[in-house]
């Protein structure tokens, strides 16, 4: 498998239009956003389980035409997530918002991946998934001879970015943190892109164990440091400082403009 570049892999498998997983659960793929960021992307349709602030600074980028993300907020505070409260407080509809939990999220994950437009998840009632529709419009009821069910749409991702901590030449990746949706968003996607901390020998990739078969995976890109300032298990802490500058800074539209020149687009 030929290896890329981070800029190389966002420049050919980002496109406007186009609905991009950024993985994992608990991993946010802040070298991904970022790339993103720099090379102008605009018009994606994000689906980011572990939405946190980079789905925030995605936001603020004008980068997104949809999200279905799990949460956005963030974890080091309190301090919100300045972007998304923003658009909120002023009723923004610029960039539709698809909120589901990660169990609905996997299972719409699920659904794609087994090619199939929907599938059952046990109802939430009393909750705003269906009083106040926070899937934006995700969430539906069926009628069979089985029964009645509460079901989500498939989703679908035309590209996965899928952060693992090894991987061999042929695209076989270990994780060390939670599986979480990864798997069945890398079967449910048309292309899948694996970011790792490290590309190493095949024998030791087996040894650790594969998360992710090289059979799923169309490029590969090694790229030490991937998810900081989230931390990677076994490898780097979560960067608390950076977070909470994040936080200083995003809390007006002109800091934020300016935490974007000076960490995001000056080398």
């Amino acid at each position: 498998m030929k290896g890329r570049t981070l800029a190389a892999a966002v420049a050919e498998y980002v496109r406007p239009g186009q609905r991009v997983y950024l993985g994992n659960f608990g991993a946010q793929l802040f070298s991904v956003g970022h790339e993103m960021i720099r090379q102008r992307a605009h018009g994606v349709h994000a689906v980011i389980a572990s939405g946190g602030l980079l789905m925030d600074q995605l936001l603020g980028a004008g980068v997104l035409r949809s999200a279905t993300y799990g949460h956005c907020w963030s974890p080091v505070g309190p301090a919100p997530a300045w972007n998304f409260r923003r658009a909120a407080q002023a009723g923004d509809t610029t960039v539709e918002l698809h909120e589901l939990s990660l169990g609905l999220l996997t299972a719409a994950l699920t659904a794609g991946a087994w090619r199939v437009p929907f599938m059952p998840v046990p109802d939430v009632p009393g909750t705003g998934y269906l009083d106040e529709d926070w899937s934006g419009g995700r969430l539906s009821a069926v009628e069979s001879e089985f029964g009645s069910a509460r079901v989500v749409r498939a989703e679908r991702p035309d590209v996965a970015f899928v952060h693992v901590d090894l991987a061999d030449p042929d695209g076989n990746g270990v994780l060390r943190g939670p599986l979480g949706e990864v798997l069945v968003a890398a079967q449910a996607a048309r292309r899948t892109v694996l970011v790792a901390e490290q590309v190493t020998d095949a024998e030791t990739v087996r040894a650790a164990g594969i998360s992710i078969p090289g059979l799923l995976v169309d490029a590969l890109v090694e790229s030490p440091g991937a998810v900081h300032p989230d931390g990677a298990a076994g490898r780097y802490p979560r960067d608390v400082e950076a977070y909470e500058r994040y936080s200083r800074r995003s809390a007006t539209v002109e800091g934020f403009g300016q935490w974007l020149t000076e960490e995001v687009f000056t080398p």
